[in-house]
């Protein structure tokens, strides 16, 4: 036993000095920031997202199309009425501990995403599952819900109602299968650990210097291994992307999505960086629990005050476009090949509207500013967060007379101020988990836990309601449009930019797939130069 510490210890040193063994495969890709929680049903960060999805894989995985195929499952039917899903898992899976893995681990890891106590903030997507909102509101036990280990090979699901993005919900990483004897160990800490993070993807974590590094290597007992063609991941968290920037120039990293943003037109018009296609949209949330943003002729003030052209083109600079509605361009119509954005138009102005802002702020009784509380705008550090934090102070100064205090958090201790509603105004962006309208506007459902801002509109909720069980999707389509009316009405979020994604590859590697969902898949990377 020592002999193997002594080991580990050797190998962990070496992996921080940047050494690979002879012959060994290596990536280094900077994930930025350490995670919050890697765990596949408690994650609500890209960051966790980009870790989870190379070391877990559900029954169907995302394809370098970005579109669901088979996983660890080969094949599945589905009833006449739809109704009913049957999935047949491939045989011979394992976990990264070689132990096999059967149905009946599935149907453990749904029912986590869905159990109360979790606190899952995707547990609504499993309210599709038969039973499954009423056992998450205590109204139906485990074995009322629709999920069925038929055998050791064949998982079952039974609806509650049919959902038009079944497969691309059992893609998305709440819908993974879970050990039930690694977890009831350890409920909250069983990922945070190399030899209790057991999952059945093309790599498992073999170290995590915490606040440091990452380190994954190839998982041999994944289903399609013989197609994993690099032994080690080596992850990242250089916060400050001018490090990561030097970093990548010095050959230390192979590849960077967070770029200073003063350089960033520089290295794009050189050749040096690309722009990956990114769907999400970055803005600001009020909470809107309490004042003076429970106000909606304050939220909307503060709305016209910001200019989004200065802010994509003068701040993010990297491609972005300003965000004149919530969902960005890149998602489908009413027709799949018809743009959502295209078709709904613009809500807000490219450019501040200073004067009407000034009305609207007049209106809710601080002429000029006049009286108005001291509110704190919450972010977490880095150099884009930081300047957009400080455009924003500028213009609600300049525009409105309103001074703003601006207030940097750490990333763990940030999103949990968010998820508590300890803010006035925050931080906030979101990229799509489906290529679905749906998929950031359903965010804002009362009671959803990702609400931060503790919007509640009844006739939204209805709309997003219908749409997720619509299966005709012109008429999908068109509730999710009025949905986005509302919102933009009543304004819980400031939109400030449509997403892109300057990034700086080396010419070593290839085959990284780079979603628009930026999220980052090396199942199908190679090294291409030593």
């Amino acid at each position: 036993m020592k002999g193997k510490k002594w080991f580990l210890a050797l190998a962990a040193v070496l992996c921080l000095m940047g050494t690979a063994w002879a012959g060994e495969k290596e990536i280094v890709y900077n994930l930025s920031i350490e995670p919050r929680t890697i765990d596949p049903v408690l994650n609500n960060a890209v960051d966790g997202s980009n870790v989870i999805f190379n070391l877990f894989e559900g029954l169907v995985r995302i394809g370098f199309d970005d579109a669901p195929e088979a996983g660890c499952a080969e094949k599945w039917e589905v009833s006449e009425d739809g109704m009913s899903w049957t999935f047949h898992l491939r045989k011979g899976l394992k976990w990264s501990d070689g132990k096999p893995m059967t149905a009946e681990d599935f149907r453990y890891g749904f029912l986590r995403a869905i159990t109360p106590e979790n606190a899952s903030p995707y547990a609504h997507l499993g309210f599709f599952i038969k039973n499954g909102e009423a056992f998450f509101n205590g109204k139906a036990k485990a074995e009322e819900v629709g999920l069925v280990a038929v055998d050791d090979v064949t998982f079952r699901i039974d609806l509650e109602y049919q959902t038009p993005l079944m497969l691309d919900y059992l893609s998305y990483h709440i819908f993974y299968p879970a050990r039930a004897d690694v977890i009831e160990a350890d409920p909250r800490g069983w990922t945070s650990k190399p030899e209790t993070a057991l999952g059945n993807g093309p790599f498992m974590l073999a170290d995590w210097q915490h606040n440091s590094e990452m380190t994954l290597v190839k998982n041999p007992h994944y289903w399609d291994a013989d197609n994993v063609k690099v032994d080690k991941l080596r992850l990242v968290m250089i916060t400050d992307s001018n490090t990561a920037l030097a970093a990548f120039k010095g050959g230390k990293v192979d590849l960077i999505d967070s770029i200073p943003p003063q350089m960033t037109p520089q290295l794009i018009k050189s050749g040096e960086a690309k722009v990956a296609p990114t769907l999400g949209t970055s803005f600001s949330v009020f909470n809107v629990t309490r004042a003076p943003f429970d106000n909606p002729l304050v939220r909307r003030a503060f709305t016209l005050a910001v200019d989004r052209t200065v802010m994509a083109e003068k701040v993010a600079m990297g491609g972005q476009k300003p965000a004149v509605a919530f969902i960005p361009y890149g998602i489908p119509g009413v027709e799949p090949e018809k743009d959502f954005r295209a078709e709904g138009g613009a809500f807000l102005p490219d450019r501040a509207d200073v004067e009407q802002a000034k009305k609207l702020l007049a209106e809710a009784g601080y002429p000029d500013g006049k009286g108005f509380p001291k509110v704190v705008y919450k972010y977490n550090l880095n150099p884009i967060n930081k300047a957009i934090a400080e455009a924003l102070q500028a213009m609600w100064k300049q525009n409105l007379g309103v001074e703003v205090e601006l207030s940097n958090e750490e990333w763990k201790v940030f999103i949990n101020t968010r998820m508590k509603h300890d803010f006035d105004i925050a931080r906030h962006a979101y990229l799509v988990d489906f290529f679905d309208a749906g998929s950031l506007l359903e965010l804002w459902q009362a009671g959803v836990p990702e609400n931060v801002a503790g919007y509640a509109n009844d006739e939204y909720d209805a709309l997003i309601k219908d749409s997720l069980k619509q299966m005709d999707r012109a008429k999908r389509v068109e509730a999710m449009h009025k949905a986005e009316q509302i919102l933009m009405q009543d304004l819980p979020v400031l939109p400030l930019y449509f997403y892109s994604t300057p990034y700086m590859q080396s010419a070593r590697v290839k085959g990284i797939y780079m979603s628009p969902r930026k999220w980052v898949f090396f199942r199908g990377a190679e090294v291409v130069e030593p």
